[in-house]
């Protein structure tokens, strides 16, 4: 199996045998000349291992240069895992070369799996900034329970616009109007983002273009990743209003955590049918609330995190007791943040869970590869391919 990874901070990942190879780090896939380098490595470690590839995993993005490079080796239709289980594998495709595309975050869940070996099924915990969803929207704050074979998505933090897009993970500030006006609603939002100083800081009459921005679909895409309700409480409480690197707004907001703090802020669980929307809303509003009668930035920020920590621990257990599970496995770039990491793994610890993270890879997008290649090798292990 070759896994071609995700396209920001890019390895990919070839098996041979027993043992799987993550590459080198290749870098963010953007332009000719990192593909080109990404293609010299992949001829050279199969060189070395001599292992050619068979199946070629890929990310369910169809936008990403490591899809895009994926079709074209292929040249055939894929086998779609983005979903879960589904009857494309029975396709009988045109190539000697297979291709799978497996969901960004199913293959971040998958890459905890492959370090622990572990094949049943486990609650999978994927937060992170943005990730291409099956339903097309950005996901990033994701409960799934997922095998080898497949993951079915029981919870999720609640969808949020995006102003413009790509500029809002750029500038914050325009994230936390979205989660403002959704939490207050558009005409209450307005007080609080006087209050925290936005009026001033980006006057009403750009404030009111975000609004209008907001809802038109096309230029502001539905997300539920966590990695964005980090950067508008940052910029909420004026740490961080613009990215000038990725992930410089949740890594401000980490830094000023308080050790020892218990604090935390309301959120809310929607059940619908067997499915759970965790809902920031109270947060949102609770910590604006802070901020505006000047409550200390270190314990706005602790009740934050410690907030997030427990709903993940709260939506686990509901899923836990639906599924009869104990296995969890968190992966995601936001569990790079030590202390949501340490707290998150203790209160499911404490609840008696088994807790698996990423060890040997990191959980950001560079550990991508290996859960790809790890779900594609056991699925055709298991006989999927002559299905």
């Amino acid at each position: 199996v070759l896994a071609c990874g995700a396209d920001l901070k890019n390895t990919f990942t070839i098996t041979k045998g027993n043992t799987a190879i993550p590459s080198q780090h290749i870098g963010d896939m953007e332009n000719y000349e990192t593909l080109k380098f990404f293609e010299e490595s992949l001829n050279n470690l199969t060189s070395v291992y001599r292992a050619n590839q068979a199946v070629i995993a890929h990310d369910l993005h169809p936008g990403y240069l490591s899809t895009k490079w994926a079709v074209e080796k292929c040249g055939v239709q894929s086998v779609e895992y983005g979903m879960g289980r589904t009857e494309s594998a029975n396709r009988n495709l045109r190539s000697e070369i297979k291709r799978f595309a497996i969901q960004h975050h199913y293959a971040h869940i998958g890459s905890v799996m492959a370090e622990n070996g572990l094949k049943g099924k486990v609650i999978g915990v994927a937060l992170d900034g943005t990730g291409y969803g099956s339903d097309g929207h950005l996901w990033g704050g994701e409960f799934l329970v997922a095998d080898v074979h497949g993951f079915e998505r029981v919870a999720q933090f609640k969808y949020i616009p995006l102003p413009g897009g790509e500029s809002a993970i750029q500038e914050p500030w325009k994230t936390a109007v979205s989660y403002l006006c959704d939490a207050a609603g558009e005409a209450a939002a307005d007080d609080l983002l006087g209050g925290i100083g936005f009026m001033e800081r980006y006057g009403k009459e750009t404030l009111e273009r975000i609004k209008t921005v907001m809802h038109v679909r096309e230029i502001s895409p539905l997300s539920s990743g966590a990695g964005r309700l980090f950067d508008a409480l940052s910029a909420m409480i004026g740490l961080c209003d613009r990215n000038t690197f990725e992930g410089e707004a949740p890594m401000a907001i980490e830094s000023i955590v308080t050790e020892g703090m218990q604090d935390e802020y309301l959120f809310e669980l929607i059940r619908e049918n067997g499915y759970t929307i965790i809902d920031f809303s109270k947060t949102i509003l609770g910590a604006a609330g802070d901020v505006i009668n000047r409550q200390d930035t270190k314990t706005i920020s602790t009740k934050f995190h410690n907030t997030v920590a427990s709903a993940v621990r709260d939506v686990v257990a509901e899923t836990a007791d639906r599924f009869s599970l104990n296995a969890v496995a968190l992966s995601g770039g936001t569990f790079q943040n030590r202390y949501l990491l340490q707290r998150t793994v203790e209160l499911l610890a404490g609840k008696g869970y088994s807790v698996y993270v990423n060890q040997k890879v990191p959980s950001n997008d560079a550990g991508i590869s290996l859960g790809q290649a790890f779900i594609v090798r056991e699925r055709l292990k298991s006989g999927e391919r002559e299905r």
